[in-house]
């Protein structure tokens, strides 16, 4: 199977076969589905299209707190630009950055638009991995107009720092020249704030009326509540597990 055939596909690598391979595409969130994060879905996918298109755009960091639509978001705007435009989407893993020049190597002569896409990444400072990763997004396949580099992290800088008591200031000022040297490759920035109580609950009143859970509202919501608090998170991603834990005790009654 060659890349080209991965129109409009996901793919990924496999370390051990030194090839890509196709990933079915089960995302079934769609961009309506994620609530409370309008303006990252409004630059996000207008510079997605800008990029389906041929015109200019910017590679992207989407860093905040887990479980708020970082990683659904992208995986949403695929499949919605796809139904326009032949874009594929190659999923990379942390644990694969050590292939990373092999695996853009094999890419770079192809005629066709990819997303590439880092999910949930992040380095301690001057890191080889970290080192590898920046000059990645400075270098000249950066600059291949049918590669696009999208990255979640849950760190801000995708840099995970030491114990402020064990770093001395040179330390210090090294980790901040990278961060701002990192910060100079992504032309968008997106930041996920944790929800509320009230942003929680009405996802979750979102989803139980998609999957028509019909339920006590207070009893709905002390519920909502007490799973919160046992699972530690009040995410969209949460909300989603609560209420189909609900939809599957519905349909086993």
């Amino acid at each position: 199977m060659t890349i080209n055939s991965f129109r409009k596909k996901i793919f990924a690598w496999d370390e051990f076969e030194k090839n890509f391979y196709l990933i079915q595409n089960n995302i079934n969130i769609k961009l309506q589905d994620l609530l409370f994060i309008e303006k990252q879905k409004k630059i996000l996918l207008e510079n997605t299209i800008l990029f389906a298109e041929g015109k200019m755009s910017n590679n992207g960091l989407l860093w905040g707190s887990r479980g708020t639509g970082k990683s659904s978001l992208i995986l949403s705007i695929f499949n919605y630009v796809i139904k326009t435009y032949n874009v594929a989407l190659l999923e990379i893993r942390r644990n694969q950055m050590k292939y990373i020049n092999l695996i853009l190597r094999k890419l770079e002569n192809i005629d066709q638009k990819v997303i590439i896409f880092f999910d949930d990444f992040s380095f301690l400072a001057n890191n080889e991995d970290f080192m590898t990763f920046k000059n990645i997004l400075d270098g000249t396949v950066s600059k291949n107009s049918n590669f696009l580099f999208y990255t979640t992290s849950n760190f801000r800088s995708i840099i995970q720092y030491k114990n402020t008591l064990d770093v001395n200031m040179i330390e210090k000022q090294e980790a901040l020249d990278n961060e701002t040297a990192l910060s100079d490759r992504f032309g968008i920035w997106l930041s996920f704030e944790k929800f509320t109580n009230e942003q929680y609950l009405q996802i979750v009143n979102y989803y139980c009326e998609k999957f028509d859970v019909r339920i006590d509202k207070n009893i709905l919501a002390k519920k909502a509540i007490n799973w919160s608090l046992n699972r530690g998170s009040k995410s969209g991603r949460e909300a989603f597990y609560f209420v189909k834990s609900l939809y599957n005790e519905k349909i086993n009654i």
